[in-house]
């Protein structure tokens, strides 16, 4: 009897935004470290700073819960997103080799997700990282417009589910100051 089918991914239209949703050549907007203000009675007394955000154009995946993101019905205004790595991206470090996407792959990696390759037809896709290091956030009116203008990429159950789970790893993490000795 032959494995059932489970494919990773399926194409999306419209503007309904889900988790997994993966959204290519995306901006994001990084604030220069010149507009960092003081705290206190100092920040209201300084001029705003005319400096401008740098946008970066770069691959990223919804992270937000899709309860959280039903049209009309949003529990929030900004949709979180992780960056996305192209495999053929990275080429220096430990993930740049064969041992470093093993380790990812078996979650060992806690700050790291691997998506498999998307084989769908107009829409192939080399092996991507997902990097819960660089986390963004942007308006959800923005992100919906966005997706409402192209088809996209959606991460599918389970992987959608895995993916979730191993960002709750990444931040569920805990470092004691004093811990039980190792037994070897």
């Amino acid at each position: 009897m032959a494995d059932p089918a489970y494919p990773w991914y399926a194409v999306a239209t419209g503007d309904e935004i889900q988790q997994g949703d993966i959204l290519e050549a995306c901006p994001v907007f990084i604030p220069p470290d010149e507009i960092a203000v003081p705290a206190g009675d100092a920040a209201r007394e300084q001029p705003p700073n005319p400096t401008t955000f740098v946008e970066r154009t770069l691959d990223l995946i919804v992270m937000s819960q899709s309860c959280d993101l039903v049209g009309g019905r949003e529990k929030v205004r900004e949709v979180l997103l992780a960056s996305l790595w192209r495999r053929s991206q990275v080429t220096t470090g430990h993930l740049a080799s064969a041992r470093g996407l093993e380790d990812a792959r078996r979650g060992h990696l806690p700050h790291f997700h691997l998506l498999a390759e998307c084989t769908l037809p107009n829409f192939q896709r080399e092996l991507r990282i997902v990097d819960f290091r660089r986390l963004y956030s942007l308006p959800a009116s923005f992100v919906r417009r966005r997706v409402a203008g192209y088809p996209r990429i959606r991460l599918l159950p389970p992987y959608r589910e895995q993916l979730s789970q191993a960002f709750a790893r990444s931040f569920m993490r805990v470092g004691l100051p004093i811990d039980i000795p190792p037994f070897s």
